[in-house]
């Protein structure tokens, strides 16, 4: 790389720890465990290729380069990820630059056709450069903060209401642990599979099988059955929603919700929200977040009514490769 006294060398499961620092470093509002770093790295999906390389400073982790795509299927255009994060106390526009370059040069040796970056809303040094480099923006991921302590009585109350709207309708809300049906998690596999399909995205989401999708889930450390919340009609699984509480650091998110496509309408999203936020208060979290595509409108208007507040965006850019 230009700055001589910084050398690319891959990453291994080591430097975990390390690059959790530098991304806390670069946002501290966002910090970031070393074991959920770990865990990221360790759990691919299926088909998933990946490069990691790091380059230190003073014994530190001071850039990251990070390059990968899904498996590509016949017929569709290859996009790849390319992520470069650079220490705020070692940045040069160069070393981003380079970084960049070093993915990119990844991603056309597997035969990608587009780059797609992200940038946080506020990271005008990064998304200057990106713009320089030809990356055009595609799309937005809005993110919300809802603050538990100050709205604590209304979400409660909301939770109650939503909950006795549930039962009138004959729908059962409890978390996985409590579920004995040995068929709950394939069923919990086909909503999931259903409800991304739905997802507003340019990029393709490639669902993995079940074996992988199991493990990604119940092996992930801010994961547990006890917080995962599901909504039953008899037998039928017709909604989902967990949040993950990150260990060491790193606030609480909603992990993912999601509602059979013949079951909208009848607010069992909405029920299920309201009882991972309950239960986040009971746990003691003061704050939880959510992101969702700027395109997912009924999303959107069930923050604004839960009382979430936006923060950060992160916006997606593309660039044609060549």
């Amino acid at each position: 790389m230009a700055d001589a006294d910084i050398e690319l060398r891959p990453a291994t499961l080591d430097d975990a720890g390390s690059v959790a620092d530098l991304e806390t470093a670069r946002t501290p509002d966002e910090p970031v465990a070393g074991v959920m770093m770990a865990y990221w790295w360790t759990h691919p999906t299926d088909g998933q290729k990946t490069i990691r390389l790091v380059g230190e400073r003073d014994g530190a982790v001071a850039v990251f380069v990070e390059a990968e795509h899904d498996r590509w299927h016949e017929h569709e255009r290859h996009f790849g990820y390319v992520r470069t994060g650079v220490h705020p106390a070692a940045w040069t526009d160069s070393l981003f630059r380079e970084g960049m370059a070093t993915g990119e040069a990844w991603l056309r040796s597997e035969r990608g056709d587009v780059a797609v970056a992200a940038a946080r809303e506020d990271f005008h040094r990064e998304l200057a450069l990106l713009s320089e480099m030809g990356y055009q923006e595609e799309r937005r991921e809005r993110y919300w903060e809802l603050d538990l302590e100050a709205r604590r009585a209304e979400l409660l109350a909301m939770a109650e209401k939503s909950r006795a709207d549930m039962k009138r309708q004959g729908i059962a809300l409890l978390t996985l642990d409590r579920d004995s049906d040995p068929k709950t998690l394939v069923k919990l596999y086909e909503l999931d599979l259903a409800a991304t399909r739905d997802i507003p995205t340019t990029v393709p989401i490639h669902m993995s099988g079940f074996e992988t999708w199991s493990r990604n889930y119940f092996e992930n450390p801010g994961i547990r059955k006890d917080r995962f919340w599901i909504a039953k009609e008899g037998d039928e699984v017709v909604g989902m929603s967990l949040v993950s509480f990150p260990p060491e650091r790193g606030v609480p998110s909603t992990e993912f919700t999601g509602t059979s496509p013949q079951h909208r309408g009848r607010g069992v999203g909405r029920a299920l929200e309201y009882e991972t936020v309950a239960q986040a208060i009971e746990l003691g979290a003061t704050r939880i977040r959510t992101d969702n595509d700027s395109a997912n409108a009924p999303i959107l208007h069930l923050n604004e009514e839960m009382g979430y507040q936006p923060i950060k965006a992160y916006i997606e850019l593309h660039r044609e490769l060549g």
